[in-house]
């Protein structure tokens, strides 16, 4: 019996403890300063970007992972893609500050993209930073993205 209370309590405080992301107000956010440098070779299993940047998000909520940041791939005329192998690459805990992290493009053969994503990719290929907004559980919304960006590896194939 005792077992039992402590598993109903437990999942009564998860219950009261999860948050409603879609009640909290949108905010905004600018990407400034970035630098961007590739790292290893086009077609290899690690082709990154080390990306570093500054921030700052107007209407700041300070809620547990609220924010994050990616590197958003255009492989058409309006859909950016991008993928990740950690789950929350890039959160950010503060209204403003410096960010630095690793991501794979879609030239690395071990980073995840889809066939289909692959086979849409327009030459030069644009990317942007971006700090998005969690608006539920699974979905996030961009509050904020960078100028559009190009990778320039000097040995991509188009063929």
């Amino acid at each position: 019996m005792k077992k039992f209370l402590v598993i109903v309590f437990m999942g009564l405080l998860t219950g009261c403890a999860s948050i409603n992301y879609s009640d909290i107000e949108n905010s905004e956010a600018t990407v400034s300063n970035i630098k961007v440098v590739e790292l290893g070779e086009v077609g290899t299993d690690e082709h990154q970007l080390d990306v570093k940047f500054d921030y700052s998000i107007t209407n700041y909520h300070d809620t547990f992972k609220l924010y994050t940041c990616s590197v958003l791939f255009a492989n058409s005329q309006d859909e950016l893609v991008t993928t990740s192998k950690k789950r929350n690459p890039c959160v950010i805990d503060a209204k403003n500050g410096s960010i630095s992290v690793k991501w794979d493009t879609p030239l690395s053969t071990s980073a995840g993209y889809s066939k289909q994503a692959l086979g849409k990719l327009v030459f030069p290929i644009k990317f942007y930073v971006a700090i998005h907004q969690k608006k539920s559980r699974n979905t996030n919304i961009i509050i904020g993205k960078s100028d559009a960006l190009f990778l320039s590896p000097t040995n991509i194939s188009t063929q």
